[in-house]
């Protein structure tokens, strides 16, 4: 590994991608490229895309296998780049790339790390690989305090809740658990609202006062309510509002752990967070980087800072390739769906006139200036968005067609088990469905992006016990899963853990698990529950 500053030629394009992304007005943290070989790239993407990573026999087994298999040509050693985001952000490139594949990968990078610094999930945290390096040494330090067998144990249990993660659920842990901290930033939050001012009054009248207040019984109401919470936050040191998606998080923080288990757990959720990340902006956050690339790299190309442009293009074409809905490729739709909102924007067909045309002549020819400048207009997409709301405001039937979402392969029919009327068209290679479900299909990804959703929704339900909700949605758990996951997570709370699935419930403790049926219970009646205060379930 070596700095991009130590090749010349790479260190004048690094300087030419940087000045032509601020003079085009992008927001840009501090980026650090550094050059790695095939092997460094491996190790790089085993250690989650940072440059250090805890001792453990797992890695150093894989990256035996990887090299073996890199070396015998089994498996692609081709990264073009990867980047980790944060302020500092860095940028990692192959040492096989030529100078103007260099210089496209920096302006890729440039987009990425500007989506990362203004989207609305806030990706870019501050000295985020530095905290990682620290949380290395942490656990390293801690393998020696607990002991190996220990060490194995506990980092297996805690490897194991990863998927476990949903820093950015509508049920994260900011809104769904409430401690001293939370009650803190509550009270900060009202004091900073500026309370509405009522009209002044020339006299003052003791009627006024008194219809101003509750009645006696809702008063009494609320105060208990108060002092409930506030028996409950003072005995366990926090109190569950609402289901809680994010059971790693809620470990990390309330787990009665040691040190050294903490710093594991700190780790595993730090290093493996981004990814709920990535998985709800995916498709914007590419399509920016290579809107910004091809900007950027035009600029080079035309000041004759790289040469190759039909190479370029050739590579820009593979990239952005169409594949179908269940293979989306999130460079092709997210590219192609900002120059259309560009074009919207620009020709005015966001605005309530276009809307409202009804002559298809007029709509298909309307170009009229909007009254919003575009960029703005993107950029505050960036801010305010995800995927799932992208896809649903922008994604129409039209373009469903234009960028072939609903194009697939033949040799796919039978596997999808798609029947005649489902097709609308059909050639020698290729069949086409209607548009209107692709939608409806990308949109329920990004709901719960094919994985079980589970909740936690008790922290005192059988002796300080936990208790998990899956949400049925069809996507059902594997039995011979449940045990070993429940044990996992048993080993990090240090007590029983329960699981509704299914119309059964499933109880890990003392290293066994039980199993009964029970009623059927809807995640919104869980909800309901929890909502007035009630326990979500009595075994």
């Amino acid at each position: 590994m070596k700095l991009v500053k130590t090749d010349p030629i790479l260190h004048e394009l690094e300087s030419r991608v940087i000045w032509h992304a601020k003079n085009m007005g992008r927001t840009l943290p501090e980026i650090r490229f550094f050059i790695l070989d095939r092997i460094e790239f491996a190790s790089l993407l085993e250690k989650h895309v940072y440059p250090t990573s805890p001792i453990n026999m797992w890695e150093g087994k894989r990256m035996v296998t990887k090299k073996f298999n890199i070396e015998s040509g089994q498996e692609s050693s081709l990264y073009y780049e990867v980047v980790q985001t944060g302020n500092p952000s860095y940028a990692y490139l192959n040492n096989t790339n030529s100078p103007m594949t260099q210089a496209s990968v920096m302006a890729h990078v440039v987009g990425h790390c500007e989506f990362s610094e203004l989207n609305v999930l806030q990706d870019s945290n501050p000295d985020r690989t530095e905290y990682v390096m620290h949380l290395v040494k942490k656990v390293n330090m801690g393998q020696q305090q607990m002991g190996e067998k220990n060490y194995l144990e506990f980092w297996n249990a805690a490897e194991s809740v990863i998927p476990l993660i949903a820093p950015h659920s509508q049920f994260n842990l900011d809104r769904s658990v409430e401690d001293e901290s939370f009650r803190y930033h509550e009270t900060e939050k009202e004091d900073l609202v500026t309370p509405t001012q009522k009209m002044m009054k020339p006299f003052s009248h003791t009627m006024d006062v008194l219809l101003q207040h509750d009645s006696l019984e809702v008063v009494w109401k609320k105060e208990q309510t108060k002092k409930d919470q506030q028996e409950q936050i003072s005995r366990r040191g926090f109190r569950l509002r609402q289901p809680c998606q994010d059971i790693l998080g809620f470990l990390r923080r309330y787990a009665p752990t040691s040190q050294a288990e903490k710093a594991i757990l700190d780790y595993m959720y730090v290093s493996h967070a981004t990814h709920d990340f990535v998985r709800r902006s995916q498709i914007m956050n590419e399509g920016w980087a290579m809107y910004w690339e091809k900007k950027i790299m035009l600029n080079l190309f035309a000041e004759n800072a790289v040469k190759g442009i039909i190479d370029y293009a050739k590579v820009f074409s593979g990239v952005c390739s169409p594949r179908p809905f269940f293979m989306r490729n999130p460079y092709h739709l997210g590219y192609h769906l900002w120059n259309h909102i560009e074009e919207l924007y620009r020709d005015g067909k966001v605005d309530l006139d276009f809307i409202e045309e009804t002559d298809q002549q007029k709509r298909e020819l309307w170009k009229k200036p909007g009254t919003t400048e575009p960029l703005a207009a993107m950029e505050h997409l960036v801010r305010t968005i995800t995927d799932y709301e992208f896809l649903r405001r922008f994604l129409t039937d039209e373009l469903v067609e234009t960028f072939h979402l609903n194009r697939i392969p033949k040799f796919y029919v039978n596997r999808m088990g798609l029947n005649k009327d489902a097709i609308i068209r059909d050639d020698d290679h290729y069949v086409w469905i209607a548009p209107q479900p692709v939608k409806e299909e990308m949109l329920t990804f990004f709901t719960h992006f094919q994985r079980p959703r589970i909740y936690l929704i008790d922290t005192d339900f059988i002796d300080g016990g936990l208790l998990l909700f899956h949400r049925d949605d069809n996507h059902k758990l594997r039995k011979d899963w449940i045990r070993p996951t429940l044990k996992n997570v048993n080993y990090i709370w240090k007590g029983a853990v329960s699981l509704i699935s299914g119309g059964a419930l499933y109880s890990f403790s003392n290293n066994r698990l039980s199993e009964k049926s029970l009623p059927d219970s809807t995640f919104e009646q869980v909800l309901e529950r929890m909502k007035k205060s009630e326990k979500p379930f009595i075994a």
